[in-house]
């Protein structure tokens, strides 16, 4: 490991939630750090992630990179052994245009590995999703052996298949000349240190606030992005998971857990947390004005079941419950202004 710190380890899309996070943890471990952003003249987009780790910002630098302009990945991983590639768009709701999300995330992606292989970079661990896995299978527990059907793929569904699929065709086209690793997260919540807009981010914010007409019965695979981020670094640094892809997922839960959960730990606070579930008739409904409450009528009613076996027995990994998870989420939100402070006003309230 000594070894592997003597040259920066690349973080793509170094603002985004799960990067940030991985960008936090390889600096607590002495690790030196180069995150690509989209401008470096606009730091405030990502002058948060020098508070994450601050006694380690000597060994923090920036680089600038998109994920469709091909000409500055070069650079980007030039004097880099291991590249974490992360960055993907990522949407609070559905887009007009598919392409929108599945020309950067592929395209991105190709980039990205082409100029590692132009820059001898020995690893690369692709961050995808279990978005790639579960879209058209019901009915079983799902492994890392099975990929989502396309024609029942939302666009970002598809965007993560496609790129991943991209991604593999190419490692195997250069086979021998770097490893190559996925990790597929479930749904990824748990502290946030700045504003996304993420799915899980705009999910927990909006019952926090009521944002929402009520309790869909969806349920997800979660994950802690703790965890999430210890995952990409147990399988950079695993001499045996090459050519392998990692479901990373703690438990799978209903919005009803979900929203259960926040209530009994923020309704005391005075967060009113919806209680009362809605079909899909009430949901088409609020479609209507929402486009995000449109997008998720096709998952009602589906469980989604997948095994984290692999990650476990082979990484090492142990998963934090969501349940915790989504309380760390909430107090964050409070805490970086995305939901507004009702335990501050309560104190001050009690105070006078």
């Amino acid at each position: 490991m000594e070894a592997i710190k003597t040259s920066p380890i690349l973080v793509t899309g170094a603002t985004g939630y799960v990067a940030s996070n991985i960008i936090k943890l390889l600096l607590e471990r002495d690790y030196k750090v180069r995150g690509t952003v989209r401008s470096l003249a606009n730091k405030k987009k990502y002058d948060f992630l020098y508070k994450l780790a601050p006694e380690k910002n000597d060994n923090l630098e920036f680089v600038e990179a998109d994920l469709l302009d091909s000409k500055k990945w070069p650079a980007a991983v030039d004097g880099v052994e291991y590249v974490l590639h992360v960055a993907s768009p990522f949407p609070s709701s559905q887009p007009k245009d598919e392409n929108d999300l599945i020309r950067p995330a592929v395209e991105g992606t190709l980039n990205v590995l082409r100029a590692s292989v132009e820059k001898g970079v020995k690893k690369v661990v692709v961050t995808s999703s279990v978005a790639a896995i579960y879209y058209g299978h019901k009915g079983r527990t799902l492994t890392e052996d099975d990929w989502s059907i396309e024609e029942k793929c939302t666009p970002y569904s598809k965007s993560k298949l496609r790129a991943e699929r991209a991604a593999w065709d190419f490692w195997r086209k250069n086979i021998g000349k770097f490893e190559m690793t996925t990790v597929n997260p479930g749904l990824i919540v748990g502290p946030v240190h700045a504003v996304s807009g993420g799915t899980s981010e705009q999910i927990v914010a909006d019952f926090m606030t009521g944002n929402v007409p009520g309790i869909p019965k969806i349920n997800f695979c979660m994950v802690d992005v703790r965890d999430v981020a210890e995952c990409h670094l147990k399988a950079l640094f695993s001499p045996n998971s090459n050519g392998k892809r990692y479901i990373c997922s703690a438990e799978s839960l209903w919005m009803k857990d979900l929203a259960q959960t926040l209530r009994g730990e923020f309704e005391k606070h005075g967060y009113k947390i919806p209680s009362m579930t809605v079909g899909k008739f009430l949901l088409s409904l609020a479609g209507i004005f929402d486009k995000r409450t449109a997008d998720v009528l096709p998952e009602v009613g589906i469980e989604r079941s997948v095994n984290n076996r692999l990650s476990v027995e082979e990484l090492g990994m142990t998963y934090i419950k969501p349940q915790q998870s989504l309380i760390d989420m909430g107090y964050s939100l409070i805490k970086i202004g995305a939901v507004p402070d009702k335990i501050k006003k309560e104190t001050e309230g009690k105070k006078g």
